[in-house]
This record gives structure tokens, C-alpha cells and sequence, in this order.
């Protein structure tokens, strides 16, 4: 394939550096939210100074003094696997579609379809997802699907908590160490369980940070998209970069907001 000329060249750049400008703009809000959910949940949940803490007493637990009330249990107790349905691959999904396909990665999808969801989530009924390999773990707020290996979970019934909370709780217990199953270390691990007022009250904090990261992640996708599919136009000619305006302003307002 004949390169165009470096004028053409340096255009193309032009417009796809303004893509990777507001992908890195929404990635470093996105890093922000989560910093302010994690401090506002280890000020509470660690250092126990959440609301009312002055009235209540410390009581002695297996992880060491803990709030009157709280209880000490292990994440199988806490939690209640839900299925994923269809399991999906490279092979059965396409590059667009109305349904997102998750990965065990931490860019997440793998690609889409435009079948039944497996997963239906929602911005009321969000729903954990844990990498059983990688670890790496997500709060969706939307319908989706999953590849082999990623496990949706939500508050278990018999010690129902706010879903907010359970992610921050249950997000960073298992690191990745080696390629290998690791849903039986992270189920078996104790987590310190607050009553379910404090719960509920970190969720109403934590609930709009989640969804501007939902938003911001859903942006990100978008600009790859669209970038990555401008690309081989741009460079083929099928696009005349001297004509092409790259409409960011709108996206801008979104991600700076």
C-alpha cells in the first residue's frame, strides 16, 4: 500500500492525536473518580470515621477492633454468583453491535452482538464482575455479555449490602500471580461487614462517581472506535482529510464536565 504524501500524513495525525487526546483526558478523570471513591471508603471502612462513628464503640473480631455491629465474614457469604448466559469468543462476536462482550482485560470488551444479553444490568441493578484469571474487576451499569472466565456477582441475599459498597470492599483482595483460576482465594477471603445503614449511605456517595466512570468509559470506547475505524479511510483516501472536521467539541464538554 502507496503512503500518501507527508503533508496528508501529518493531517491524518492531526486527527487521530485529537481522538487519543480525549481518550487520555477521560482516562485520567476516570482515575480521579475511583481515587475519590477508595479514599471515601478507607476513611469509613478502614479507619472507621463514618458518619456517627463517635457513638459507637470498638469490639474486639478476628481482624482486630471493629464498630459495634459490624461483622467479620468471608466473601462467599457475602456474595451471590449470577449466571452470564451464552459464553462468547473472538470468533462469535463482531466489531459493532448493541450488546458489549466482556473480556478478562482491563480495556473489557472484546467486542459486541446484537442477541439477548446475558447480563442485564442497569444504573438501579448494577452488577460485579470478576476476572477469574486476571482479577480485575468492574461495576456495570448495562446489559451485557461475557467470554469464558468472567463471573458476575451481586450482594447476597442473606447478608444484603449496598453494591457500591461490596465492589470497593471486594475490588483489590486477589492480585494476579499466575494464570490460573483465582474466584476460590478471592471467595475465601475476610471482609469486614459494616451494618447495613452505613452501607447504604457510602452507596449514595459512591452511586454518581460510578456513573460518571460508566459514562467515561463508554465515551473511551466510542473515540477507539471511531478512531480505529478512520484510520485505514483516512490513509486509503476513501476520506479527503482536507475536508474532514474532527467534531471534539461536543465530546470535550462531556469529558471535562
Amino acid at each position: 500500500m502507496l503512503l500518501p504524501p507527508r503533508t496528508t500524513q501529518d493531517r491524518i495525525a492531526g486527527i487521530l492525536s485529537a481522538y487519543d487526546e480525549l481518550i487520555e483526558n477521560s482516562q485520567r478523570r476516570i482515575k480521579i473518580l475511583e481515587a475519590m471513591a477508595r479514599s471515601l471508603y478507607r476513611e469509613w471502612f478502614v479507619r472507621f470515621r463514618f458518619p456517627g462513628h463517635e457513638k459507637v464503640k470498638l469490639v474486639p473480631s478476628p481482624l482486630g477492633e471493629i464498630p459495634e455491629g459490624w461483622e467479620v465474614k468471608v466473601v462467599e457469604e457475602i456474595v451471590k454468583r449470577i449466571p452470564v448466559g451464552k459464553k462468547y469468543d473472538t470468533k462469535t462476536v463482531n466489531q459493532t453491535g448493541a450488546v458489549p462482550v466482556f473480556d478478562q482485560g482491563k480495556s473489557g470488551i472484546i467486542g459486541y452482538h446484537d442477541d439477548e444479553p446475558g447480563v442485564f444490568a442497569s444504573d438501579i441493578s448494577p452488577v460485579i464482575v470478576f476476572a477469574n484469571h486476571t482479577c480485575y474487576q468492574r461495576l456495570v451499569h448495562n446489559p451485557f455479555s461475557a467470554i469464558q472466565n468472567v463471573l458476575p456477582f451481586v450482594p447476597s441475599t442473606g447478608i444484603p449490602r449496598n453494591i457500591y459498597w461490596l465492589h470497593w470492599a471486594t475490588n483489590g483482595l486477589v492480585m494476579f500471580n499466575d494464570y490460573k483460576g483465582h474466584w476460590p482465594e478471592f471467595a475465601s477471603k475476610a471482609v469486614i461487614v459494616p451494618t447495613p445503614e452505613v452501607c447504604k449511605l457510602f452507596g449514595n456517595f459512591a452511586a454518581p462517581l460510578s456513573w460518571q466512570i460508566m459514562k467515561l468509559e463508554s465515551q473511551i470506547e466510542n473515540l477507539r472506535r471511531t478512531r480505529d475505524l478512520l484510520l485505514p479511510r483516512l490513509l486509503s483516501g476513501q476520506i479527503d482529510v482536507e475536508s474532514f472536521e474532527i467534531e471534539t467539541d461536543e465530546v470535550q464538554m462531556e469529558v471535562t464536565r
